[in-house]
């Protein structure tokens, strides 16, 4: 069988709301649709990113079962423990695969595991994660083997966090992005400065030089269109715009919501564009 792949995608999951009338105004709280990515032909296999709770491993896993391949490699996108915290799950059921990741990366993963950071993870899924996490080990270069294939993995620095990197497959025209570029989902930009988002922007030109006709986002609307590349770029470099002017025309979280809103009706995950005003704008009103 030729190359191919196919993406696994875990649907809208309830978190605990910490914003104020995000509720009233919207409806449940939720994290985001999430994807994992599977890439190979008969001679090898690679799953790029594995979710986050116990359960979306297990289904992970069996749904890798259901393509008869078990990954030689599993590689992680970036440092956000909603990329590999079921890495646990996957290795169990697939003990021959070897989890891996860049190596400037791994610091910030083993962050991630950390008794401090899993008590703010385990917050959002309470009872849903695993007890035993795994972080991956250092990437040696920059390519990993895919039967007869040959993934490419590109850092491109700061996203919605330092480290991010995307895996590019030329043999199909392929680009699986992590948090780099997200298909018609608002973007996190909690946290952000004028300067990360820059970054991010600088980020998604490097994607778009790769020229690859299909990408793969980390996040990932169950309605989206298409996974068309070039779409996905330009929708996520004019999210980040949108957001930098309306964010200069903001006093408060609810105008900045608003004119996000206005903008870009129609994304998944609300939430999230919520959590980014009150942690930008929250100490103005």
């Amino acid at each position: 069988m030729s190359l191919d792949f196919d993406v696994f995608v875990a649907q809208p999951k309830p978190v605990p709301s910490a914003v104020p009338g995000f509720e009233e105004a919207v409806g449940p709280a939720t994290w985001p649709p999430s994807t994992s990515t599977l890439i190979g032909d008969d001679e090898g296999t690679l799953l790029v990113d594995c979710l986050i709770t116990v359960r979306e491993g297990r289904e992970l896993a069996e749904w890798v079962r259901a393509h008869d391949r078990e990954p030689d490699h599993v590689y992680i996108t970036h440092p956000h423990a909603d990329h590999f915290l079921a890495l646990s799950e996957i290795l169990e059921a697939f003990p021959r695969a070897r989890p891996v990741a860049l190596a400037d990366s791994v610091p910030a993963m083993r962050e991630q595991i950390s008794p401090g950071y899993l008590r703010v993870w385990g917050g959002f899924f309470p009872g849903e994660l695993t007890g035993s996490p795994v972080a991956p080990g250092p990437l040696a270069g920059t390519t990993i083997p895919v039967g007869a294939a040959t993934a490419t993995v590109i850092p491109v620095g700061t996203t919605d966090t330092g480290h991010s990197s995307v895996v590019h497959v030329p043999a199909l025209s392929l680009v699986v992005s992590g948090d780099v570029a997200y298909n018609r989902t608002h973007m996190w930009l909690a946290g952000s400065t004028p300067g990360t988002r820059a970054d991010w922007a600088r980020a998604l030109d490097t994607v778009a030089a790769l020229e690859a006709d299909t990408l793969i986002a980390g996040h990932r609307h169950p309605a989206a269109p298409d996974d068309d590349a070039r779409r996905q770029i330009d929708e996520s470099r004019r999210y980040l715009a949108d957001f930098e002017t309306a964010l200069a025309d903001s006093s408060t979280p609810g105008e900045l919501i608003d004119r996000m809103t206005a903008a870009h009706p129609d994304l998944a995950n609300p939430y999230t564009l919520w959590v980014a005003a009150h942690d930008l704008l929250g100490a103005r009103g």
